[in-house]
């Protein structure tokens, strides 16, 4: 069986269940391979975007608040405005 593999992870924190999304899944999308999660924290109201994974984590990590831009890299090559974004 042939997998493709995600080139992004996107994820909404859930109030809920916040370690869900900053701790196992930031633990999970590197060993994984995959090679951008971008997190959007809408309760902190910030977003952050990981990158370069190597040895089981993500070497380089970008924050913005909400209302700064996002410059999500190549193969996507845009920027994120985030001004649209609401707070929980």
């Amino acid at each position: 069986m042939v997998t493709e593999l995600a080139l992004i992870a996107v994820e909404i924190v859930s109030p809920s269940s916040p370690e869900n999304d900053w701790v196992g899944k930031l633990r999970d999308y590197p060993l994984m391979g995959i090679p951008l999660y971008l997190l959007v924290d809408a309760t902190r109201k910030t977003v952050t975007l990981f990158r370069e994974p190597e040895a089981g984590r993500y070497r380089m990590r970008e924050d913005a608040d909400f209302g700064e831009a996002v410059h999500v890299p190549a193969p996507f090559g845009f920027v994120l405005d985030t001004s649209v974004l609401l707070p929980y």
